[in-house]
């Protein structure tokens, strides 16, 4: 990526954050709230919810190629609010319709607000977790509201401060026609090799993010510190990565956050700690992929929630508890940081020469 796209400031990312905490927040809103209003069954209330899941995670990648395509990024985060606004309006009247624009409200969102923010420091983490890290706080309003039974319009009203941050705030300019930063990427099959390993972090992430944590109590104040402590990862992650180092920073983190997760229990203040650092590997691994895919960002975001989704969705099922064990765990997140490890040396090492690992140092 070109410095000469930098930004001089995180104002982009940061508004772009506090819209998708609107957003996320709206749209989960949107879909436990359509369950109780329509006193939908359990399990066609499960089906609800995994349809939802599906559009606003696993179709990011089409929609995500599609942007660049139309090199509108923009112009899909602007629909994106507006159809989960419409998602909130239509919660009352068909569940399915409330479902679906959720769903593709969110995707078009997150892959056009999301490759924007990733454009304000081009080779920088910071802004990928400035952006993504309030989401955690948005889904659990999101859910907290929706099954609370909580009225609609501060959501809606979020929804307005949302879309009135994509048009007011000026977005970095994302580069498509410039044929020199392929040339500055991984060769092909290198690429699809870094992409690969990343991706596979993610979805390790997302399996023992969801998982890590089901020794503890369901309560609410329980789910509110790992909100916290996903909030607070994925925000600081990039930050102090670009600051101390991608490889240092995400290895580290990753290698000491293993045995307070996996050994942790019932310990609320070790998995908490653990997912903090856990988390802060986000930011480094959402933007690496980016760097493989420099004229493709919109989609290259919409791939890490692909994996993000494929590794979530095991935990959604009560049958996978089977297979929950602390060295089950404790493998993981190691193979995890490993293979984070390597994929950051084949992306980093080569480049060396080009970018800075610690630019603010």
């Amino acid at each position: 990526m070109s410095a000469e796209t930098a930004r001089p400031s995180y104002l982009v990312p940061s508004a772009y954050g506090v819209a998708h905490l609107a957003v996320d927040a709206a749209t989960v809103y949107t879909v436990f709230a359509t369950v109780a209003v329509h006193r939908i069954e359990p399990m066609a209330a499960f089906a609800l919810i995994m349809g939802y899941d599906l559009l606003a995670f696993a179709s990011q990648v089409v929609w995500g190629a599609l942007a660049d395509k139309l090199r509108a990024p923009r112009g899909a985060a602007i629909v994106g609010v507006v159809l989960a606004g419409l998602g909130v309006a239509a919660l009352g009247q068909s569940s399915s319709a409330a479902m679906v624009l959720a769903g593709v409200g969110n995707a078009l969102f997150h892959i056009g607000a999301g490759a924007l923010s990733l454009y304000t420091r081009p080779g920088r983490a910071a802004p990928a977790g400035l952006f993504v890290g309030p989401g955690a706080i948005g889904l659990f309003l999101g859910i907290w509201a929706g099954k609370s039974g909580a009225v609609a319009w501060p959501f809606a009203l979020g929804l307005t401060v949302a879309l009135a941050l994509m048009v007011a705030v000026r977005p970095p300019v994302i580069p498509y026609a410039d044929e020199s930063l392929d040339r500055s990427a991984p060769k092909r099959s290198v690429g699809l090799v870094i992409i690969g390993l990343l991706l596979f972090s993610v979805f390790v992430r997302a399996l023992v993010g969801y998982a890590g944590a089901h020794a503890l109590p369901k309560a609410l104040e329980v789910s509110f510190a790992l909100t916290l402590a996903a909030f607070a990862g994925k925000t600081f992650g990039g930050l102090i990565s670009d600051r101390l180092g991608w490889i240092e920073t995400s290895v580290v983190a990753l290698l000491v956050s293993a045995p307070l997760i996996a050994f942790g229990g019932r310990e609320l203040s070790l998995i908490v700690g653990g997912m903090f650092l856990f988390q802060m590997t986000m930011p480094v691994t959402l933007t690496a992929v980016v760097m493989v895919l420099p004229r493709k960002p919109a989609f290259a975001f919409g791939t890490t929630c692909v994996a993000l989704i494929a590794g979530a969705i095991p935990t959604f099922y009560p049958a996978t508890k089977a297979f929950y064990s602390p060295y089950a765990f404790l493998a993981l997140i190691l193979l995890s940081a490993a293979v984070l490890y390597v994929a950051l040396r084949m992306l980093l090492v080569p480049r060396s020469a080009k970018l800075v690992l610690h630019p603010e140092a």
